[in-house]
């Protein structure tokens, strides 16, 4: 992603992500929790949260021994076919309970390791299933203050949410790397190496699509067979083909144009922190938002190295998330003062 806009050498940018020595690739960045084959350490309780249509949303809990009665709670909204299990947040949930504060997965339908009952799943505009998360968990603890962030497809979600929806119950929020131009990054997994990660993710979704068209799931709302969901070869085409129809959309143009992101920036109204990388390998130049894009509650941090929700940097000589510290720093004069 090439671009002039700031980056993290940049005075208007509070923090430097310093990458690690060895991992300054952006597919290092991307990768390298697979490739230390990294394996999650949170010991979530399951709450299953029944939706209003139906279905179930497996909500995945870390709460700590002493957590105090009005300490915060840190929502976490997971990537593309991500979950609970997601190293990003297994240590976003970790460094929450460790800071004095809970945490929370709410893992989108489909990602929590079952299928879900109903045809409809999730897409990077579907706000309801978050924002009724976020009104149980208001309803639930009404004295603690509740902040949430998104990663990629999650954090384009979330960004939907605090945009759309009129005075949200978030104190604070974080966006790291979303999508907030879903047609230009479409297009920008169909190119090189990247093609690596819009396949493996494109499969997982089609092997979840298949499974519940063999369960007639898809009987009465759906015109799909095996046979042309082989034929989605990327994501505009799976989209027009599943996402779209399935969501009450045209077709994947129309699901793009409503659902990216950035036009709806300069509606928020919750501090929000958005965070990106210049060497993004899912993004292209068409996420950046403008100054005029940007509303005065919004901190846009643009970093010359992270990778796709990578920022891996150095200390004491090993390799370290980063981006846990930071996002907790983001909401940390409401964890602190408690």
């Amino acid at each position: 992603m090439q671009t002039s806009v700031p980056s993290c050498n940049d005075t208007n940018v509070s923090e430097h992500f310093k990458p690690h020595p060895w991992l300054k690739s952006a597919h290092l960045q991307t990768l390298w929790s697979r490739i230390s084959r990294y394996q999650p350490r949170a010991k979530f309780d399951i709450e299953i949260l029944p939706t209003p249509d139906g279905d179930e949303l497996d909500l995945a809990w870390l709460k700590g021994a002493k957590t105090q009665a009005d300490a915060p709670i840190v929502v976490i909204f997971h990537g593309l076919e991500g979950s609970a299990k997601s190293a990003y947040a297994d240590q976003l949930a970790i460094t929450s309970v460790e800071q004095g504060a809970d945490a929370v997965v709410m893992q989108f339908r489909t990602c929590s390791g079952r299928l879900n009952k109903t045809p409809v799943a999730y897409h990077s505009g579907a706000y309801e299933d978050p924002l009724h998360t976020l009104q149980h968990i208001a309803d639930k603890y009404p004295n603690r203050p509740i902040h949430a962030a998104g990663f990629s497809l999650g954090a384009n979600m979330l960004v939907n949410l605090l945009g759309r929806v009129e005075n949200p119950p978030i104190q604070r929020a974080v966006a790291v790397c979303p999508p907030l131009d879903l047609a230009s990054s479409s297009l920008r997994m169909n190119k090189g190496f990247s093609r690596v990660y819009r396949n493996h993710l494109l499969n997982s979704l089609k092997q979840k699509t298949y499974q519940k068209l063999e369960l007639g799931i898809f009987s009465d709302v759906l015109d799909l067979n095996p046979r042309k969901l082989l034929t989605c070869k990327d994501f505009p085409q799976f989209d027009d083909c599943v996402t779209a129809p399935l969501h009450g959309f045209q077709g994947a143009n129309e699901y793009y144009e409503k659902c990216s992101g950035k036009q709806y920036l300069r509606n928020i109204t919750t501090p929000t922190l958005v965070i990106h990388a210049q060497d993004d390998p899912l993004m292209s130049q068409e996420v950046i938002p403008s100054s005029e894009d940007l509303s005065p509650q919004v901190h846009y941090e643009m970093h010359r190295h992270g990778g796709h929700v990578g920022f891996i940097t150095q200390h004491e000589g090993a390799a370290k998330p980063w981006l846990p510290g930071r996002i907790m720093r983001w909401f940390g004069s409401e964890i602190k003062a408690r």
